[in-house]
């Protein structure tokens, strides 16, 4: 079964005097691209879930997202002070430099100051602090969990789209093939037809021979019978259990290319939109495969 790269999972809950919330989001791309936004004082949790997450998945964009409040029960937080000075610090530099290439920058707001971690939690300590990197860890694998869930879920859906698309890949192929049944006496009428309207004469056995040249070059069975195993090695990838989001992706290059060729080889405009349809409905597959894992 499909596992799509898009998914969502998210959870909160209490620890200590601490409120967290994290939530993790998948979307598409080439590779693992994993981005985490942790607070700084809980050091190494950021590798931790980095490590869990990449054990589970193979490919796509992830954003993995923890945040941390105090509780309203425990007191007011107050200014971390060497902290705002580096960030004030921070700032009129920026404010300097920004000054000489004539751009304004506006004034730092709390909370734009509370976003560099300028504050602090009155009775923050190391104890409370590693209390909540336990309960989070523990909670880490439920989160995967969920995500894993929502990105079946989705890729239960490709699987059905996909199928049912290469059903009329199938059907297509079929056709294109009783196309072929009377296509050598419709081309050599039609060939005929064209050196009538000429209105010259030419010699049997060189008419013999330009025809010949002509039925190979027109030729669409290799055409055809390299969509039908491409047809099956993409049923063999739905099947499986492993990655096959690139494997697909390179599959759909090859039908497409054996499209293009079907189209260009016929001589029939039949067979040309059957060749059309079927570029449609593979430029379709090829969407719905820039989601699979």
């Amino acid at each position: 079964m499909l596992t799509s790269m898009t998914g969502m999972a998210s959870m909160s809950g209490a620890s200590g005097p601490y409120d967290w919330s994290m939530e993790l989001r998948g979307v598409n791309n080439k590779g693992l691209d994993i981005r985490t936004r942790v607070p700084e004082w809980l050091t190494g949790f950021d590798q931790l879930a980095r490590k869990a997450i990449s054990s589970q998945v193979a490919r796509g964009s992830l954003q993995f997202s923890l945040k941390i409040s105090h509780g309203i029960e425990q007191g007011q937080r107050q200014i971390d002070l060497d902290r705002l000075e580096q960030i004030l610090s921070n700032a009129a530099v920026v404010a300097e430099r920004a000054a000489t290439k004539g751009v304004s920058v506006a004034p730092l707001s709390l909370s734009d100051i509370a976003a560099q971690n300028g504050f602090v939690n009155v009775d923050a300590n190391e104890a409370a602090q590693q209390d909540v990197m336990e309960v989070l860890s523990g909670y880490l694998p439920e989160l995967l969990a969920q995500f894993q869930t929502s990105r079946k879920a989705e890729g239960a859906t490709l699987h059905r789209v996909l199928t049912g698309s290469l059903m009329q890949t199938k059907r297509l192929i079929t056709q294109a093939q009783d196309t072929l049944s009377g296509r050598a006496e419709n081309f050599e009428g039609n060939f005929r037809a064209a050196l009538a309207r000429l209105k010259q004469d030419v010699d049997p056995e060189r008419l013999a021979q330009e025809m010949a040249i002509l039925a190979v070059k027109s030729d669409v069975t290799e055409e055809i019978d390299r969509l039908q195993a491409h047809v099956a090695a993409a049923q063999l990838l739905l099947s499986s259990e492993l990655p096959s989001g690139r494997k697909f992706d390179f599959l759909m290059q090859e039908f497409n290319r054996e499209a293009n060729t079907l189209c260009s080889k016929s001589s029939s405009a039949a067979l040309t939109a059957i060749g059309l349809e079927m570029k449609v409905l593979i430029d379709q597959m090829r969407e719905q495969v820039q989601n699979v894992e």
